[in-house]
């Protein structure tokens, strides 16, 4: 029952979310967080190199290496994500006309609530590998859990196949 409550409460809340957001701006958010994270990924060894160099503290301080990096990371995260959300911006006063708002909202809703069903499978396909008694009985008192985890196969099979690829790696 608490389960249901939860991902009833998730799943309205995404779609309301999405309705007020729209279409456009759910795509920019998602393809802008992608954009920034490989963006930051692929940015974040040259440019903390270049710095370490000018810093000459790449060889003398290995922690000191890994601080730039993840601060380089992050600043270089922030100002694609900034980016991003500039042309978004410029882009928006677009979906505010009468059909196009309408049309919008609708497929932001759809789009943000398939987003947070994705999200919630996620969150309870790695709450079934945990060895709580709590939360499987949770589980098996929810309806609406055990609908998503069993009627989305294709996503519930390859996160089996994922799990048991890796599960020598993980001590449970």
């Amino acid at each position: 029952m608490i389960f249901d409550i939860g991902i009833l409460f998730i799943l309205i809340i995404g779609f309301l979310r999405g309705i007020h957001r729209g279409l456009v701006v759910e795509l920019f958010n998602l393809v802008g967080f992608f954009a920034a994270t490989i963006g930051a990924i692929i940015f974040t060894t040259p440019v903390s190199d270049f710095l370490a160099g000018i810093l000459n503290n790449h060889s003398e301080n290995t922690s000191m290496g890994t601080i730039i990096k993840w601060i380089v990371f992050i600043v270089v995260f922030v100002i694609i994500t900034r980016l991003v959300r500039m042309i978004r911006n410029m882009i928006r006063p677009v979906t505010k006309l009468p059909l196009i708002s309408q049309v919008n909202s609708l497929l932001g809703g759809g789009v943000n609530l398939i987003s947070h069903y994705l999200l919630v499978f996620i969150i309870l396909s790695f709450l079934l590998i945990l060895p709580s008694q709590a939360i499987h009985q949770q589980y098996d008192q929810s309806a609406i859990s055990q609908w998503i985890v069993t009627k989305t196969p294709i996503l519930s099979d390859k996160m089996m196949q994922i799990w048991d690829e890796n599960s020598s790696e993980v001590n449970v």
